[in-house]
């Protein structure tokens, strides 16, 4: 084992603790952001680079940018908004985050230019039509299933949500 998995690895286990235990919906989103990044930079270490971009274009940047739209409508005007931009474990998350970002892609640059001089892999290893092959013939109803899972998960925390509103 290389450091990349483990400091990758212990990453997203507390990311994940942290989004489990924070008692506020906001900071749970960044630890979900911490997490989906986390993940993605262990899908480069495996050398699936695809997943990654999926990772980080589609989770990171599509469902939690959602999620988070969903809390603030939620949020009423007067809700601790001042509170929460002053707590201090908020900004130690978000330096964390930056950190693990910044040392995200120093280790990616760095990932690269070892592939460069690695043997090569075999002939369309990774590539986006190979992907789409086993996707949509292979695990078309994989992805189907946690797509309907998604949505019954959104609608029933919005309706669990307004229910205390």
């Amino acid at each position: 084992m290389d450091i990349y998995f483990w400091v990758f690895a212990v990453m997203a286990v507390g990311a994940g603790v942290f989004m489990i235990s924070s008692k506020d919906p906001l900071p749970s989103a960044l630890g979900l952001l911490t997490v989906f990044i986390a993940l993605a930079s262990l899908y480069l270490h495996l050398n699936a680079p695809l997943v990654a971009i999926f990772q980080v274009t589609i989770y990171a940047g599509a469902i939690l940018v959602l999620v988070v739209f969903v809390i603030m409508l939620l949020m009423t005007p007067g809700e601790r908004l001042g509170e929460v931009q002053r707590n201090v474990s908020y900004r130690i998350m978000g330096a964390i985050l930056g950190l693990c970002a910044t040392t995200l892609i120093g280790l990616g640059l760095k990932g690269v230019y070892d592939l460069v001089g690695e043997r090569s892999l075999p002939e369309g290893f990774g590539s986006p039509n190979q992907f789409g092959e086993l996707f949509f013939r292979n695990f078309l109803l994989h992805f189907e299933v946690a797509s309907v899972l998604l949505l019954v998960a959104l609608i029933g925390a919005i309706y669990i949500a307004k229910k205390k509103v």
